[in-house]
């Protein structure tokens, strides 16, 4: 069994988390391991801590019932950890050191006591976010007691991550790369890290890699905290960038990087330079522009306070996309309480607007909702509305998945409304067009479709020769085609991989490119470049649910079986409604860990499970279904009439010979010859 309480905190057993574990088992584990080096406390010291806001009574009274809930729970699954008598309540480690148990938390401690580089990466894995990050105030004295040990913590690996990063030697230029990475997880705007991360990317002849950390720690900067970076990081980023190539030069800036002054003016101007580009961009390409507003009853509410940021926040993740032209939040604020526009038909005449996201607070029997309608500014039509309950009590995690539902809604919405006006009034065909039709048939996993797909985003480019959400598509669909016919030739994966190249440098900002990348390089079986692209794709758009499944996918391959199954669990989470790839790629994580009933599961949940006909045989054959086995496998022969295992498992790209073994021994198991 495993006891985590940094991060999410959960209790698993066999890699399956355990379902009602007692509301105060994880808080009383952690206080005993932080307070007293013996992991001991008096009754009346605990029950004070847990119950501060109550008498010493009612107190200990609670502590009663909880500490036989504990009971309870621990007999159901034979633990004995938190044990009790009539002073004491105590942790019993007689099971952790017979290896029986594990918790994160004691060896991270153990861990921090030697000190040196071989612990202190472990440590980094271990601590996964701030202890009990889910834990929900009891307005007690253990909250405040556990802010302090949570900042104690964390600044005692953010001092430990420093030391190492400028050690001279004893730590090897990986080694301090993980280190930079766990800085700037732990404190996005600690710059030591991604200094550590140019000057490492350097060493190892990564030079484009030093350009994109620079603008990853500028735009984080800029965004969040309106400041410009270090000259620190400024001057290095400046003895470094003359190693940059020519061409790689003049794909990055648009002036001189030698020049200090050129440097200064690129930092602080970037966006408007951008946005002129992006606006010249989506005018070309033909995208839909949308306009944020929010409507405020009481500007000093609040809940009309709490709103307002969510619909900032929405915002926000619209302007990340790279399909949608979107004004400005201080435009929209601007409309708003200066009222320079009559009706939604003005906000097309005056801001070139297609449609209007309309957000208000409704107050209703007692309730407070969040009214949300997306309207059509030239047919003044409501073409999607939402109300959603909108209350202080809920976590913070349920507004983030809040606003990535209202997002995805809205961008379905406009795709499918566009695509139809498109299709209905026989507008001239125009970038955006072309690729909202490659987008419809990119992810049927059929051949035929998949060619149409890649014509599409052809005649996309042929509008607008930089769009990069077509390039994007092209790679996606010839490793797509690759993957579908189980081809052993990688001329096509190489192929896609060049027209990913060639988007890359267009926009920084857009993570699309690097997934493509991603994916091509693990079907080439480069497993380590893979996981790296995804990695900073990741920090573009870590709410992107398609590259969250392309991320478990590469993970899969390089046999990090749970993280990836961490990736697909959250891409579902943002994306309840997914495509069948989703699915294909969940059940491979089950598939190499011999959880063949799980992954029928998943793979029966696909609107087309044909298209994973082999894998679904191969796991059909493993759990003994032999009729269901030859039943895909009889599709899977008619889809691909020359098909051998043999041709196939050579060129698949699985990291682990055991996983290699393991898929080739289902396939056979199936008939597959």
């Amino acid at each position: 069994m495993k006891i985590a309480v940094f991060g999410e905190a959960t209790v698993s057993l066999g890699g399956q988390l355990v379902p009602r574990v007692p509301a105060n088992f994880l808080r009383i584990i952690v206080y005993l391991l932080l307070e007293n080096a013996n992991h001991s406390v008096s009754r009346g010291k605990l029950s004070q801590i847990l119950w501060s806001d109550t008498d010493q009574s009612h107190a200990s009274m609670n502590l009663r019932q909880s500490l036989a809930r504990i009971r309870k729970f621990q007999d159901q699954y034979g633990l004995s950890l938190i044990q009790g008598d009539a002073t004491y309540v105590y942790l019993n480690l007689s099971q952790v050191k017979a290896e029986l148990l594990r918790i994160d938390l004691l060896e991270y401690m153990e861990l921090e006591q030697k000190g040196d580089i071989e612990s202190l990466l472990p440590m980094t894995e271990l601590y996964a976010g701030d202890l009990l990050e889910q834990n929900e105030p009891q307005t007690s004295d253990f909250d405040e007691w556990l802010d302090i040990k949570r900042v104690k913590l964390r600044d005692d690996l953010t001092t430990m991550l420093l030391r190492m990063i400028d050690q001279p030697v004893g730590v090897t230029i990986d080694e301090k790369r993980q280190c930079a990475r766990k800085l700037i997880e732990i404190d996005p705007y600690q710059e030591v890290g991604y200094r550590a991360l140019m000057q490492t990317a350097s060493q190892l002849g990564l030079i484009t890699k030093v350009e994109r950390t620079f603008r990853e720690c500028a735009k984080r900067l800029r965004d969040d905290l309106d400041v410009d970076p270090e000259e620190k990081t400024i001057e290095l980023y400046q003895q470094l960038l003359p190693k940059l190539s020519p061409a790689t030069t003049r794909g990055l800036i648009a002036t001189q990087p030698t020049h200090p002054i050129t440097i200064r003016t690129e930092i602080k101007t970037p966006q408007a330079i951008r946005a002129v580009s992006q606006l010249q961009q989506a005018k070309q390409a033909g995208l839909p522009r949308i306009m944020v507003l929010y409507l405020p009853h009481n500007a000093s509410d609040p809940m009309e306070q709490l709103a307002a940021s969510l619909v900032d926040d929405i915002t926000i993740g619209l302007c990340r996309l790279r399909t949608l032209s979107v004004v400005a939040p201080y435009t929209s604020r601007r409309v708003v309480t200066d009222s320079p526009v009559d009706g939604f038909d003005d906000l097309k005449a005056q801001f070139g607007v297609s449609y209007a996201v309309d957000s208000k607070i409704v107050r209703r029997d007692g309730f407070c909702f969040l009214s949300v309608k997306l309207i059509d500014t030239e047919t003044q039509e409501i073409v999607w509305a939402e109300k959603t309950k909108f209350d202080y009590v809920l976590p913070e995690q349920q507004y983030r998945q809040l606003s990535i539902r209202i997002i995805l809604s809205v961008v379905s919405t406009i795709e499918k409304s566009e695509l139809d006006r498109y299709n209905r009034l026989y507008q001239d065909p125009n970038a955006y067009y072309w690729y909202l039709m490659g987008k419809r048939d990119i992810d049927k996993f059929d051949l035929s479709k998949l060619r149409q797909a890649r014509q599409s985003f052809k005649n996309a480019l042929t509008a607008s020769p930089d769009f990069v959400p077509a390039l994007s598509g092209i790679a996606r669909t010839m490793q797509r085609e690759w993957l579908v016919i189980a081809r052993n030739q990688s001329d096509i994966l190489l192929e896609g991989e060049q027209v990913a190249l060639q988007a890359l440098p267009v926009d920084l900002d857009d993570e699309r490119p690097l997934r493509e990348l991603g994916t091509i390089n693990m079907y080439l079986g480069k497993f380590d470049e893979s996981i790296e692209y995804f990695r900073q794709s990741e920090t573009i758009n870590p709410q992107h649910a398609d590259l969250l499944a392309d991320y478990a996918d590469a993970l899969t391959h390089s046999g990090e079986l749970v993280d990836a199954h961490d990736k697909i669990q959250r891409a579902l989470a943002l994306n309840p409604l997914p495509p069948d790839y989703y699915f294909w790629v969940g059940a491979g994580t089950y598939h190499y860990q011999g959880r063949y009933c799980e992954a029928i599961g998943f793979l029966e949940r696909m609107q087309k499970p044909r298209a994973a006909a082999r894998l679904l045989a191969g796991c059909y054959a493993m759990v003994g279904e032999q009729e269901k086995a030859k039943e895909y496998r009889q599709y899977a022969m008619a889809d691909n009439p020359d098909f051998l295992v043999n041709e196939w498992i050579g060129s698949t790209s699985l990291k682990l010979p055991l996983h290699r073994q393991m898929y080739e021994t289902s396939l056979r198991e199936a008939g597959f010859q």
